[in-house]
């Protein structure tokens, strides 16, 4: 989780109110630009959230790098495990917890299923006249097995989209893309949250990628069990440093 937030387009902050009060005041008295390289995303009543979107800080040739550097550390081989099975860049915490539970091995408790982040896919010229782009970016993209383009997973965060603009551009986009063929589904992090709900997404996603749904085993499901534990929280707090007990 640490390597995709790394890797990744965002960054997860809650500044104090104090901070929050001398970040408007140094925008206000035009100190600073007013995203300062950071970009704040808005909800969908328009109220600034805990998520950033920003450049990379790394990339996982830059950790698999450092590995070798460090060889013989303690917590490397982890680092190393980590970065190898990052799957790309991703731009919210909702879609690493997507990733990881889809591709992470089944003893590893993910669905072990190959998948690329924000691939840059080209609209045909009759797409593009459904939505007025030249491409669009899939949040994660699988690979099929039947004569459909791709299954491409959708990561609806309430933070990115919202409003009546926001789902008119998803439908179009979703609609041109459909057109050449591609396969789209559109997940919740409600969703995902819920372990019967996830299920149904995973039999949906092996159904449209043309895979073999095989049950997990109770070691597969134990794992997937703990997996969840540790994934599914509150990003906000996940590096924040906790007092003693």
């Amino acid at each position: 989780m640490a390597c995709y937030e790394m890797c990744g387009s965002f960054a997860v902050f809650k500044p104090c109110e104090r901070t929050q009060q001398q970040l408007d005041e140094a925008i206000s008295l035009k100190l600073i630009p007013p995203n300062c390289g950071w970009e704040r995303v808005v909800d969908t009543k328009g109220n600034g959230t805990n998520l950033w979107n920003r450049t990379p800080l790394l990339s996982a040739a830059d950790i698999a790098a450092f590995t070798k550097q460090a060889a013989g550390l303690r917590g490397v081989k982890q680092l190393r495990w980590a970065a190898e099975h990052m799957t790309g860049q991703t731009a919210s915490p909702f879609e690493v917890q997507t990733s990881m539970l889809v591709s992470l091995p089944r003893n590893e408790g993910g669905m072990g299923i190959n998948i690329a982040n924000n691939v840059r896919i080209p609209l045909s010229d009759a797409a593009r006249s459904l939505y007025d782009k030249t491409c669009c970016y899939a949040d994660i993209l699988i690979e099929s097995a039947t004569n459909s383009m791709g299954v491409i997973l959708e990561c609806q965060g309430r933070s990115a989209h919202g409003g009546e603009a926001a789902s008119l551009s998803d439908a179009e986009r979703t609609t041109a893309l459909t057109s050449m063929g591609y396969d789209v589904i559109q997940i919740t992090y409600e969703q995902i949250k819920d372990t019967k709900s996830f299920n149904n997404i995973a039999e949906l996603i092996h159904k449209k990628a043309g895979l073999p749904y095989i049950p997990k085993t109770d070691q597969e499901r134990t794992a997937a069990e703990t997996l969840r534990r540790e994934l599914l929280v509150n990003w906000d707090e996940l590096f924040t440093v906790k007092p003693a007990g």
